[in-house]
């Protein structure tokens, strides 16, 4: 089974588009995690281009962990920034666990009946840093535009 992490983003848009076009393997699922809190043009674009990627076979599917709430105690927390001399930042990042990650791969649990789960994630080289296992058995993450860096020549580049 092959789904994309779709957030809406420039690089998770390119990995659902190229595949709707046939330039990428069709995926079974366009994942998007939402935590209900984002931009309002993310909803926007999703709303016009959903239509667009199922028409070309790119089904996508929107998971949520609930609503985002402040309960320190249970870990349920928010994103918080904070600014300080260092400049801007994120305070460690267990938003994106417990509201993209977790939804993602319950989703994917629950629809793989038994199969291996190929995880597209759209880093790209500027990026490189965050790139992670995915930490259960199951799922195996892919960088489709990394993979693309190894093959000089083919027409992607």
């Amino acid at each position: 089974m092959r789904i994309i992490s779709l957030g809406w983003g420039i690089q998770s848009w390119g990995l659902a588009a190229m595949s709707a076009l046939g330039a990428l393997p069709k995926v079974d699922a366009a994942i998007h995690a939402d935590t209900m809190h984002e931009r309002s043009q993310t909803y926007e674009f999703a709303r016009k281009w959903t239509p667009w990627l199922e028409e070309r076979g790119v089904r996508v599917v929107t998971v949520s962990a609930g609503p985002l709430v402040t309960d320190i105690e249970s870990g349920r927390t928010p994103c918080y920034f904070t600014l300080g001399p260092q400049g801007a930042g994120q305070l460690p990042r267990t938003c994106t666990d417990r509201w993209k990650i977790r939804p993602i791969k319950r989703w994917a649990q629950e629809h793989r009946d038994g199969q291996q789960v190929e995880q597209w994630i759209g880093i790209t080289l500027d990026e490189a840093h965050r790139l992670t296992s995915s930490r259960v058995g199951y799922v195996d993450n892919a960088y489709p535009f990394l993979d693309m860096l190894d093959r000089p020549g083919d027409g992607w580049m």
